[in-house]
């Protein structure tokens, strides 16, 4: 729901009540009404007046309710201001004051003078000729009432009397309710008015025309459109083991606003001092622009005794860009009315400079996440952009990839309109190719598979010297037998020595190829010699699936920390930190073993062609043991797939 609104002010929310005839002593001053149409910005809220029948007595009601709207009334002495609900005052909690005016003095609710014997005040402030303002200053605080002026107040109702007696040949009289929130003297805005009338004593001999009041309340939608974005430090983490931590950050903003809806709307009260009904009237209403408004039921209307209160509605297409003023009338023809004839005649009422007010749309968003949860709220003021931060830690899988999504959305507060940004991050762990490492080879199990498995379709010794085109850095393994095969390996894995890159290249390399010979599926059903099995076996040491096709992600190569007495390594830190494409060791970021095992046999580079003082990128040993990690991080199944 909408978390502010414009509160629509209707001049009607004002009622007095009075009871007693005027006396011609009471007619101390005289005045004219001035002939321009009263004006004046009404603000939100109300006040209530009625008789107090404890004090007065009872009867005094001539049309409508004693208690909070009577209309006419036999005697102006006994209008008491009544507080009523604290919600429904002006603006609520604070300072007011009254004063009874004559008609057309809306324009100005102001004192002029204080003048003890009714001399020389206000023509239209009726008020002030007795006293100043200040002791028809009132407070309300929850839903009481309060006063300390020389008026009578009595169980938190406030006697208006004295002010003087107005001209009006029908005996009307506006009551004028103003906050003194800003400071005084007050403009006209800061007021409510009400007309009542009270009986003048003997009667008339002709019927007293109506008189128009009216409020104007600008208002207009303010809709804001947001929009999110999500991200994240790094969508993507690859590792041996442990846990990565992602640090997502979530970003809301906010428009300028698209106005809609703009509007005029209030109140028309036509007051009918009479006690007959006055026939055949209209109510209209008009901007300054030129905008006719549409008044409920203000066509050919009969106007019962007292208020008849109508209605009003304005539509404009954009707000003003000047100032804007809204003027009420109503006509009415000539007729006979029980007090008399009543002449053809209008009236009206301006409010000048009207103000919009802002009925803001969506100006509050929640935030939530669907692994976060809650985020927070943020509002129009609040930083635009705002962000939300937080982390999610993701344990690493011990192989392949998971990926894990999540989605930040913006929920509004008015329209409920939605919006969601996400993101993906991945976490992966190194891929289970069955390698085996240098240690498996060197001992009894790889030389057993050496031994024993080594003449088929290619035989080992085919394959291996046909790394490289055959001028590889096993190209000497050309024609030998499998005793023999096995010596040869052996003396290569041996070795390796930590202090000689080349050396410790060339094991891992060869072991590397060991890996992909015995797993390759081209060579599971080729005889592997005189009485031996027709399927490869051991399918307890490596898979049928082919190591040689495995794609590596050369970017993401782990530095090893080598064993050679085992034969084992491991990802130092876990984490793969050289990216051997960005360090010319290698031609591309991603390459199949089988490619990597023939790059690093080609000559004249990488390598140098020699077989007995075999040598990689003219000694650059930084290339070089990259080029060793790789093949370490192949055997130890610590490689990753693109």
């Amino acid at each position: 729901m909408r978390k502010r609104y414009v509160v629509a002010a209707t001049v009607a929310a004002v009622a007095v009540a009075t009871a007693c005839s005027d006396s011609p002593t009471e007619l101390a001053k005289q005045r004219t009404r001035a002939p321009s149409a009263p004006s004046a910005n009404n603000v939100a809220g109300a006040a209530f007046t009625s008789v107090n029948e404890t004090v007065d007595g009872t009867g005094h009601c001539a049309n409508g309710n004693p208690n909070n709207n009577c209309n006419i009334y036999d005697g102006k002495q006994y209008v008491w201001l009544d507080g009523g609900p604290a919600a429904a005052f002006l603006g609520g909690d604070g300072d007011y004051f009254f004063a009874v005016l004559s008609p057309s003095g809306q324009a100005n609710p102001n004192d002029a003078a204080t003048v003890p014997d009714g001399g020389s005040g206000s023509p239209t402030n009726l008020s002030d000729d007795f006293d100043a303002y200040t002791n028809r200053t009132f407070s309300v605080s929850g839903n009481s009432v309060s006063y300390s002026g020389t008026h009578d107040f009595d169980s938190g109702k406030i006697r208006l009397m004295p002010y003087s007696n107005t001209l009006n040949p029908g005996g009307v009289y506006i009551l004028a309710v103003c906050s003194l929130a800003d400071g005084y003297p007050v403009a006209s805005s800061k007021c409510k008015y009400d007309a009542f009338k009270v009986n003048v004593e003997g009667g008339g001999t002709e019927a007293a025309a109506p008189t128009i009041l009216k409020d104007a309340n600008g208002a207009y939608d303010n809709t804001y459109a947001w929009t999110i974005q999500k991200a994240v430090d790094k969508t993507l983490v690859k590792q041996v083991g442990g846990s990565a931590t992602f640090n997502y950050t979530v970003t809301v903003t906010h428009d300028g606003g698209t106005v809609s809806n703009v509007a005029v709307s209030g109140t028309i009260q036509v007051f009918n001092p009479n006690a007959s009904a006055i026939t055949g009237a209209d109510v209209t209403d008009q901007l300054s622009d030129g905008t006719t408004c549409t008044v409920t039921g203000g066509a050919n209307v009969t106007l019962a005794s007292g208020a008849n209160n109508f209605a009003y509605s304005c539509s404009l297409s954009a707000l003003p860009s000047g100032s804007l003023d809204n003027t009420a009338t109503v006509t009415w023809p000539a007729q006979t009315l029980t007090e008399g004839a009543l002449a053809a005649g209008s009236d009206n009422f301006m409010v000048a400079g009207i103000t919009f007010t802002a009925n803001v749309i969506d100006e509050t968003i929640s935030v939530t996440d669907t692994y976060a949860g809650t985020l927070g709220t943020v509002s129009v003021g609040d930083a635009n952009p705002s962000t939300f931060t937080y982390s999610r830690t993701i344990a690493i899988p011990a192989s392949s990839c998971v990926s894990y999504g999540n989605t930040a959305t913006f929920t509004t507060n008015d329209t409920g309109a939605t919006g969601s940004a996400s993101q993906t991050v991945t976490v992966c762990g190194p891929a289970r190719t069955g390698a085996l490492t240098i240690g498996f080879w060197k001992g009894p199990n790889g030389n057993s598979l050496i031994q024993n498995y080594c003449m088929g379709s290619p035989s080992l010794a085919t394959y291996l010297s046909s790394l490289g085109s055959g001028s590889g850095p096993f190209a000497n393994a050309a024609g030998k037998t499998c005793s023999q095969l096995v010596t040869y390996v052996n003396g290569i894995i041996n070795g390796a020595s930590a202090t000689n890159m080349n050396t410790m290249l060339k094991a891992q390399m060869l072991a590397t190829a060991l890996d992909v010979y015995f797993s390759s599926a081209g060579y599971s059903t080729t005889a592997y010699g005189s009485g031996k099995n027709q399927v490869k076996p051991p399918s307890s040491f490596l898979p049928n699936g082919g190591i040689g096709t495995f794609t590596m992600d050369l970017t993401a190569i782990c530095p090893m920390v080598d064993n050679t007495t085992t034969g084992t390594a491991t990802c130092q830190g876990g984490t793969p930190s050289t990216n051997g494409f960005a360090s010319g060791a290698l031609p591309s970021a991603a390459m199949t073993i089988n490619s990597i095992l023939n790059f690093a046999a080609t000559t004249p580079s990488p390598f140098n062609g020699s077989t007995s003082n075999s040598i990689w990128y003219a000694g650059d040993r930084t290339k070089e043991e990259i080029l060793k990690n790789v093949f370490d991080q192949i055997n130890n199944q610590d490689a990753f797939a693109p």
